[in-house]
C-alpha cells in the first residue's frame, strides 16, 4: 500500500526525526499464504550484535494513546524519545505530533476502507458520503456536517522528536473483536472515524476496523513496513483478550514478522484479567517458539516501556531494534533500574545491572537460579540441556521501594515448535520431581 499525502506529510518532518524525502517508501510485494520461508526468523538470540560500551537507550512504547496536549505530555515527562502512537477510529498514523489535528482522518481520508465486504480505495469523502443519510443523524450530528478539521492536537508538541507510523487495528472478520494488533513501523491504515457509530457509518455497511480476515490484514501491515528490515506486529493485551494459546501461537507461526506478545499492558486492569501475561510468555517460549516480549502503558500513559538499544538515535535504528528483539522491558522505566549488558554466546549468559537487585533466571523450568542484593547474574547451559532448559530470560526486581521490574528479551535454546502435549508433559514432568509451584529449586 502506497499513500502519498502519509509519505508526503513524513517528506517533511526532517532527517533529525524520520528521514530525508527520499526514505525508503514502505515495500508493497504480493505474499504467499505465509511469508515464513522468505524472512529470516524472529531472532533466536538477542542483544549478540549489541557493543556495550557505546549502545544508545531510547525509552519508548509499542502501544500508548495519545489524543491530547495532556496525555503527550505524561509520555515525554517518563523520558520517551521516540514516539509510535497507537489510536484507532481510525487506526492510522497519528503523526507528525507537531501539525496534526483534531478530526484530521474525517476529512482527509486517504486509504482503503471495507465497505460491505469489500475493500474500496480513498480517498474518502466523509461528508458527502455521511450527507446521503444526514436526515438519520441526531441534530447534532448533523450540525457538524460538513466536516472540518479541528485544532492542532499537541499544540506544545516538541521539535525533531523521532516518530514513525502505528496504530492499533482491530474488527478482523475471522476472529472475535478483542483481538487489536500494534504494527509500530507500519503505515497502514484501518477502519474509519466514527467511534460508536453516531454517524451511521457501520448501519450502512462500512467497517469499524480491519474487516478482513487477521492473516490478511497482517500482510497489509507488513506491506506498509516503511523499513522492511524493521518493525513489525504485535498481539496485544492476551490476558484481557481471552486469547487461547493456539492463537497466539498460529500468528506467530505465520510470519516472523509478527513479533511477540505485549507481557505487561497498565490499563488492562479488571477483575476478569491481569496486566501481567508472564504465563502466556513462558507457555509460548517453552514450546520453542521465540516470542518478543512487550511492556506497554496502552490507555494507561504512566507505566510500561520498552527500552530500545540502538547504536544511533534514528527512526530506522529503533525499527530496526524492535525487529532484532534488541530492547529489554520495565514496568516504570526512567532509569530506575537498568541492564548494563546482557550477554550470551549460546552456552554462558551473563547479565548486569547498575544497581542491586534481586535478579531471577527464568526457564522452560521456572526459576532455575536467583541471587538477591546482586548486580550480575551469571549462568552457563552444558551440552544436551537445550531441551531441558528450552530458553533464557532474565527478570530483575529493583530493591529501593520503587517496585520497578525490568525484563530481558528470551534467548532460545530449544527448537521449535514442539507440540502442546510436550510442552505440558515437561512440566508435569518436573513438578512430580520435586519443583515448587513456582517452580523454583
Amino acid at each position: 500500500m502506497r499513500r502519498r499525502s502519509f509519505l508526503a506529510a513524513m517528506a517533511g518532518i526532517g532527517a533529525a526525526n524520520f528521514g530525508r524525502a527520499d526514505r525508503p517508501q514502505p515495500a508493497v510485494a504480493a505474499r504467499p499464504e505465509t511469508a515464513s520461508g522468505q524472512v529470516p526468523p524472529r531472532n533466536r538470540r538477542p542483544y549478540a550484535d549489541i557493543d556495550w560500551a557505546t549502545v544508545k537507550e531510547v525509552h519508548t512504547s509499542s502501544h500508548c494513546h495519545c489524543t491530547n496536549q495532556k496525555m503527550l505530555d505524561s509520555y515525554l515527562k517518563r523520558g520517551f524519545e521516540f514516539l509510535t502512537l497507537s489510536n484507532y477510529y481510525p487506526s492510522a498514523p497519528t503523526m507528525p505530533v507537531k501539525t496534526f489535528r483534531d478530526r484530521h482522518y474525517w476529512v482527509h481520508h486517504d486509504f482503503p476502507v471495507m465497505l460491505n465486504g469489500k475493500r474500496i480505495n480513498g480517498p474518502i469523502d466523509w461528508t458527502k458520503v455521511v450527507g446521503q443519510w444526514a436526515d438519520q443523524l441526531k441534530p447534532e450530528r448533523r450540525a457538524m456536517l460538513p466536516f472540518t478539521e479541528g485544532e492542532l492536537r499537541f499544540p506544545n508538541a516538541p521539535d525533531n522528536i523521532l516518530e514513525a507510523p502505528n496504530a492499533e487495528h482491530h474488527w478482523f472478520t475471522d476472529r472475535y473483536c478483542s483481538l487489536h494488533l500494534c504494527a509500530p513501523g507500519s503505515a497502514y491504515a484501518s477502519g474509519t472515524f466514527d467511534q460508536g457509530g453516531g454517524f451511521k457509518t457501520f448501519k450502512h455497511g462500512y467497517s469499524w476496523g480491519c474487516g478482513e480476515p487477521v492473516k490478511t490484514s497482517i500482510r497489509r501491515m507488513i506491506d506498509a513496513l516503511v523499513y522492511p528490515d524493521g518493525g513489525g506486529v504485535t498481539i496485544n493485551h492476551p490476558s484481557w483478550s481471552h486469547h487461547p494459546d493456539e492463537l497466539i501461537w498460529d500468528l506467530l507461526d505465520f510470519d516472523p514478522r509478527v513479533l511477540g506478545i505485549e507481557v505487561y499492558n497498565m490499563s488492562k486492569t479488571y477483575p476478569w484479567t491481569n496486566q501481567n501475561c508472564e504465563d502466556y510468555w513462558d507457555r509460548t517460549l517453552s514450546t520453542g517458539r521465540q516470542c518478543f516480549g512487550f511492556f506497554v502503558p496502552d490507555w494507561g500513559q504512566v507505566f510500561g516501556t520498552n527500552v530500545l538499544l540502538v547504536p544511533e538515535k534514528t527512526v530506522h535504528a529503533c525499527l530496526r531494534a524492535y525487529r532484532l528483539g534488541n530492547w529489554y522491558g520495565a514496568i516504570k522505566g526512567k532509569g530506575i533500574l537498568r541492564f548494563t549488558s546482557i550477554r550470551f554466546d549460546g552456552r554462558h549468559l551473563k547479565v548486569t545491572l547498575d544497581k542491586p537487585a534481586h535478579v531471577q533466571l527464568i526457564t522452560r523450568r521456572g526459576i532455575s537460579q536467583w541471587k538477591n542484593k546482586a548486580t550480575d547474574l551469571s549462568f552457563t547451559v552444558s551440552a544436551g540441556e537445550e531441551e531441558r532448559y528450552g530458553y533464557l530470560r532474565v527478570r530483575a526486581y529493583a530493591l529501593d521501594g520503587s517496585e520497578e521490574v525490568v525484563y530481558t528479551q528470551p534467548m532460545m535454546l530449544a527448537q521449535g515448535p514442539t507440540t502442546v502435549a510436550q510442552s505440558n508433559l515437561d512440566r508435569s514432568q518436573e513438578a512430580s520431581a520435586g519443583w515448587s509451584a513456582d517452580g523454583s529449586l
